[in-house]
């Protein structure tokens, strides 16, 4: 006897199925005991599917002439078919679609990747593939959005490096500031590579900038200024016109203090060099400059100095002389007058440094054997005598009757002016 609700074989006076405990009906063991009394092949057959083997060795005329028994395995059965086949459906489309998401995903990460390296296109060639497979997804169409974005702004740089290459620096400068725009708020890192690019052009910006201002800077306190901008610029082209500026300094300060030094402005001099080696520390050119000025300045003051000393030597000298040797004799003439006296002229010279005035001198007079025959004086109260130039004065000496006699200025009196 079977279970019409589950086909379980069952004991012939059995009350409850012993597969799915549900009760069996008289109506069930009369059909039963019918089945067994009228049609054997029915049980081979019920027989051989509990084996495992009802489509090998069984007739399907055979089954459906049990419609009793026949037609409870077909009432379970179809219900599980049918499940398995809707299970089947389901679990085919669910593998299916995960193939679509793993494809999107790969997709989507080898966008990524590319982006990231700064392959735009590429990247959006595959997350258009991407968003193909998954209309509307939208974390692809946001990925999409952002890689074209970063595209544009890719292409802005290279217009700029194209500007800054023929040097047309206000539109260049232009460009950066539109690209500085478009960057602001955007913090992903597939922008980090077009950030990289704006902060090198921006750098060579301001050093073409720095280099067209230099050939208009001439003194030392402009280009310092131009200096401390450019150290707040990184790499090398910003290295090198700084290291520019740096030789212009020097270059400026060396002809200011060579000059300075001509004029024998030491102090002055040392002060250029100093300023120039607080901004070209330990440059061999100002180090040497430096020292060369030294030199010169302890040179010249040593020499100065002697020069103070010999004048000052000098200075006593001629104030010795000034003092004591002022008049000086240039020739004397005595003549005899038909009173029997002897005139005198004498011609005086200023041998001073400075002008003399009221001048007087003293005179004896020998005869030819060195006797004193008689004494006088020479005075010019009014006579203003510059130094070097000479003045005539005149005397008279009485009762002196050798004619051949000689006159000598024995004392000077003067004033100094």
């Amino acid at each position: 006897m079977y279970c019409h609700h589950c086909g379980k074989k069952s004991a012939a006076d059995a009350i409850y199925c012993s597969q799915c405990g549900r009760r069996i009906s008289p109506d069930q063991h009369a059909a039963a005991a019918s089945t067994a009394e009228h049609t054997p092949v029915i049980s081979e057959t019920a027989a051989a599917v509990e084996a495992g083997v009802a489509g090998a060795h069984i007739h399907i005329q055979a089954v459906s002439r049990n419609v009793g028994a026949g037609g409870s395995i077909w009432a379970w059965l179809v219900p599980i078919i049918l499940t398995l086949l809707t299970s089947a459906s389901v679990v085919g489309y669910y593998i299916y679609q995960s193939d679509i998401n793993d494809r999107v995903i790969r997709l989507q990460a080898k966008a990524k990747e590319d982006a990231l390296v700064g392959n735009y296109t590429q990247a959006a060639a595959l997350l258009k593939e991407a968003g193909d497979a998954r209309p509307g997804f939208p974390s692809i169409q946001k990925d999409a959005e952002i890689v074209e974005h970063v595209m544009g702004i890719s292409d802005m740089m290279s217009g700029i490096g194209k500007l800054l290459e023929e040097q047309k620096i206000i539109d260049a400068g232009h460009m950066l500031e539109k690209a500085r725009d478009e960057l602001k708020g955007h913090s992903e890192p597939v922008y980090d590579k077009v950030k990289a690019v704006l902060g090198e052009y921006t750098v060579k910006l301001e050093v073409l900038r720095l280099t067209g201002e230099m050939a208009e800077l001439h003194t030392v306190e402009e280009l310092a200024a131009k200096l401390n901008g450019a150290s707040y610029l990184d790499g090398e082209e910003a290295a090198a016109v700084r290291v520019q500026i740096v030789d212009k300094i020097v270059a400026i300060s060396i002809k200011d203090a060579e000059t300075l030094l001509k004029s024998k402005s030491f102090s002055a001099a040392l002060a250029v060099t100093d300023k120039a080696l607080g901004i070209a520390k330990d440059n061999e050119k100002l180090l040497k400059l430096e020292e060369q000025i030294l030199q010169a300045q302890s040179d010249y003051e040593r020499t100065e100095q002697q020069r103070l000393e010999h004048a000052m030597q000098q200075a006593a000298a001629e104030e010795l002389k000034n003092q004591t040797a002022a008049v000086e004799v240039v020739h004397i003439d005595s003549t005899f007058d038909e009173f029997g006296d002897l005139n005198i002229e004498a011609e005086l010279r200023n041998a001073a440094t400075r002008p003399i005035y009221a001048i007087t001198v003293k005179f004896t007079v020998t005869d030819a054997q060195g006797n004193v025959v008689g004494t006088g004086t020479a005075e010019d109260k009014e006579a203003y005598v510059a130094p070097g130039e000479t003045l005539r004065i005149f005397s008279t000496i009485y009762g002196v009757i050798d004619e051949n006699t000689t006159v000598v200025v024995d004392h000077a009196t003067w004033y100094l002016d």
